[in-house]
């Protein structure tokens, strides 16, 4: 079994650690891109502080969470976590909800843009890795945001749930786009035949099996640059 996805990982996408350090979205970055995105449910106007107060609002809601679920979550628990005070809450979320519609802003945010980026490239080849390697990293970068989308999606307002859901149908849809470009290029061939949608529904339930169980991919054998290529292997049958 032979893959054509190796002759052209440098070509299109670097390794995990070249990826991460050219990442926007990260550290400082990311808050001051919340702040600029949602002027409307941060009524810091500040920058300085707003970044202070959402790291430390987004870093404990991801802490409290897993625990004990989003609907369950108060500000009160998120002031106690924070060290913040209600009114140093309110200041910069106003609402609970309005943490989950950012979190949604921001992967959505992330996911567009690697779609955006695989269609600008002229070969389906490169243009399937860096969503599957694009994906890959970005999620592991931003594994709590990731994970906790996946989950309280429900607790999002009925249309940023639909958004929600839709950046999974996208991806799904340029995936498939792409295996079906392979195949008519005969690029692609898979024994029995499986449809592109199939396949382009098992790579992303790869790729959210990463971000979802980080736990066991903790063995240094285990990398996410060795997990990419494996999911490019499987895809890229000839």
């Amino acid at each position: 079994m032979r893959s054509s996805f190796r002759s052209t990982a440098k070509q299109s996408v670097k390794s995990f650690k070249a990826y991460k350090k050219k990442f926007p979205h990260q550290g400082k970055a990311l808050y001051a891109e919340l702040f600029a995105r949602h002027p409307d449910k941060i009524k810091l106007s500040r920058e300085k502080f707003a970044i202070r107060n959402l790291q430390k609002i987004f870093s404990a809601t991801f802490q409290l969470v897993p625990k004990i679920g989003f609907p369950t979550m108060s500000l009160r628990d998120l002031s106690a976590e924070t060290g913040l005070s209600m009114g140093g809450l309110y200041s910069t979320i106003s609402y609970k909800e309005n943490i989950a519609i950012m979190v949604k802003d921001l992967v959505e945010l992330v996911c567009n843009d690697l779609m955006t980026q695989a269609k600008a490239q002229s070969d389906p080849v490169v243009a399937l890795e860096v969503m599957v390697r694009g994906y890959l990293y970005a999620s592991t970068i931003l594994q709590p945001w990731f994970y906790f989308l996946y989950f309280e999606t429900r607790s999002l307002p009925l249309a940023d749930q639909e958004a929600s859901k839709n950046i999974e149908r996208m991806t799904v849809d340029e995936l498939a786009h792409l295996i079906r470009q392979l195949r008519d290029d005969k690029q692609l061939t898979t024994e029995p035949p499986v449809s592109a949608h199939f396949i382009a529904t098992m790579t992303l339930s790869m790729i959210q099996e990463r971000y979802l169980k980080p736990w066991k991919y903790r063995k240094p054998e285990q990398s996410i640059d060795a997990y990419a290529e494996q999911c490019l292997q499987l895809i890229a049958v000839k």
